[in-house]
């Protein structure tokens, strides 16, 4: 620490003597004077030739006990207002990050059936229904769901964000081939359930807006050696 000058230990004396002074500020002081008698004895005069009355003594270091809760005030004043900034700035970074994820990434509307063409349905050598989807309006789908009502219904249902995004080419979810296990699905449903419900029906969209795929009695075509390769090392 560089050593203070005596013309500013000199300036702090009075607050010295009156104990109004920092604790850090005390103890440069006390450093100052320990090592300076010039310092030293300017103090002792004012512990001898000042004489206040220990009315106004104690008056002023009440003061000084005040002006220093004043400023730890401040300086709890100035903590907490930044602890609430910094609250306040996380939750408006919560309330986006979360909005974007709700807008762009949260699958939850249902593509409607009227952008949606179904066509080659078909059934595979090994006994699967294969069908081609496309989604007709050049946007993607991001996710499809599937449910099997207590009815046998089974339902594939093609969902998107509320902000949907276009397809940057004419390939995935939104244009592909798809096939269906009608046994494997029964044998999911009969381990997840506790239950056997067998497969009446098959739709591709949701209970209120669906398009048939297969029902039970229904006989597809077999499918062509070109749809038949689609499916060649997928599963």
């Amino acid at each position: 620490m560089s050593k203070i000058s005596c013309d500013i230990i000199k300036d702090l004396l009075p607050l010295y003597y009156d104990n109004v002074c920092s604790a850090n500020t005390k103890e440069s002081v006390e450093a100052h004077i320990a090592t300076c008698e010039d310092c030293k004895s300017i103090l002792d005069k004012l512990n001898v030739n000042i004489g206040l009355p220990q009315e106004t003594i104690e008056k002023n270091k009440l003061e000084g006990n005040g002006l220093k809760s004043i400023s730890a005030y401040w300086n709890r004043s100035k903590a907490a207002a930044f602890a609430r900034g910094m609250i306040l700035a996380t939750t408006v970074c919560a309330a986006f990050y979360f909005g974007y994820i709700g807008l762009y990434q949260w699958n939850i509307t249902k593509v409607p059936t009227d952008v949606i063409e179904i066509t080659n349905v078909s059934r595979l050598k090994d006994g699967k229904i294969a069908y081609h989807i496309k989604m007709t309006d050049g946007y993607n789908v991001n996710q499809v769901n599937s449910k099997l009502d207590s009815d046998g219904g089974f339902y594939m249902t093609p969902v998107r964000p509320l902000i949907k995004s276009k397809k940057f080419a004419d390939i995935g979810l939104a244009n592909m081939y798809y096939s269906i296990n009608l046994e494997l699905v029964n044998a999911n449903q009969k381990a997840v359930h506790g239950k056997e419900v067998e497969i009446q029906a098959v739709y591709y969209g949701s209970p209120e807006d669906r398009i048939l795929i297969w029902k039970k009695g229904m006989e597809l075509p077999a499918a062509s050696d070109a749809i038949e390769a689609q499916f060649i090392n997928r599963d």
